[in-house]
């Protein structure tokens, strides 16, 4: 079988948005409902901090952030109350190149003397550090790279790993 395809077809050819408008209508919906959200945070290839929410009965998809929209998520899920959105869904900020926003999140609720559940290394991967907030009306899940400093980081917050 000799099998051909045109590439030179595809050149041009506009790589569709993402539908962070749709991702908000629906966390929206599962809030209003009162659903449990499993989060995980991370930052897309083109520098956006989003996070990945689902629950019991929605499969996960990537929700676009910024601060508004991270502090509306987390206030969800701490007391449940429901936080209208006023900006645009479609516009999120970038973060650095490089930089973790996932182990900001992280930093954030350590710093705010909330207390994260780890997981203990010998189940774990050993490249890895996984830890969970469990909370009201959902958990974060993290599982960031295990290096010197973001041990040494958490050490000194006197962080159970």
């Amino acid at each position: 079988m000799n099998l051909k395809f045109d590439f030179a077809s595809l050149q041009g050819v506009k790589q569709q948005e993402y539908d962070n408008n749709g991702a908000y209508a629906e966390v929206m919906k599962m809030m209003k409902r009162g659903d449990k959200f499993s989060v995980r945070f991370g930052t897309t290839k083109t520098q956006h901090p989003y996070a990945w929410v689902e629950s019991k009965t929605v499969a996960g998809f990537k929700y676009e952030l910024d601060e508004e929209r991270t502090n509306n998520l987390i206030h969800y899920m701490v007391t449940g109350e429901i936080i209208e959105y006023a900006g645009d869904p479609m516009q999120s900020y970038t973060v650095e190149a490089g930089e973790d926003y996932q182990f900001e999140i992280m930093k954030l609720f350590i710093e705010n003397g909330q207390t994260l559940q780890y997981v203990p290394p010998f189940r774990e991967y050993p490249d890895r550090i996984s830890a969970s907030k469990a909370m009201f009306k959902g958990t974060v899940f993290f599982r960031i790279p295990r290096t010197p400093e973001k041990l040494d980081y958490l050490r000194e917050h006197k962080q159970n790993i």
